[in-house]
């Protein structure tokens, strides 16, 4: 049997009803407030991602054998990094690099603003298997936060070196 947790919700309103988070959320969002943009069909082809935003998937049929990195988060990052997308024109690669740039700066100055590394959250996890489980959940969730913000900054280091050669 399969429970279905409302496909297409984002991992805070998990938190909210049924007390848990994924790293790997499909529809997780990460708000950010640059004017840095990628351009859009360049990303998803780096990593064979194919569809309309909603129903992104990932083509494994083009990818190489043993390649495991596109998951729910890669999915979740093509739909919230910043994009553009002008018809058939392709982007300039000087300002695709400083674009990516800009993206991964915010993205670190997001994971610098929590208190705690993912990994000393999984060293305090890991400290504490009698944790109250309300406390348990709330470093997981904000350990889920971070490693979705370190997958993304991933995605785009990746993506640079396969599209930007």
């Amino acid at each position: 049997m399969t429970i279905n947790y409302l496909s297409g919700q984002q991992n805070d309103m998990f938190m909210q009803r049924y007390g848990f988070s994924s790293p790997v959320n499909p529809w997780d969002v990460i708000q950010f407030s640059g004017n840095a943009r990628i351009h859009l069909d360049s990303f998803l082809s780096v990593f064979n991602i194919a569809g309309l935003p909603e129903e992104y998937y990932h083509n494994s049929r083009l990818s190489n054998d043993g390649d495991t990195f596109v998951d729910g988060a890669v999915l979740a990052a093509a739909r919230t990094v910043p994009t553009w997308s002008d018809g058939d024109v392709p982007p300039i690669p000087s300002m695709e690099r400083k674009a990516v740039k800009e993206i991964q700066e915010e993205c670190q100055r997001m994971l610098a603003e929590f208190p705690t590394t993912s990994e000393q959250d999984r060293k305090l996890l890991d400290s504490m298997p009698e944790a109250r489980r309300t406390l348990d959940t709330a470093i997981k969730y904000r350990l889920h936060r971070k490693l979705f913000i370190e997958k993304v900054t991933q995605a785009l280091e990746i993506y640079q070196e396969r599209i930007l050669f």
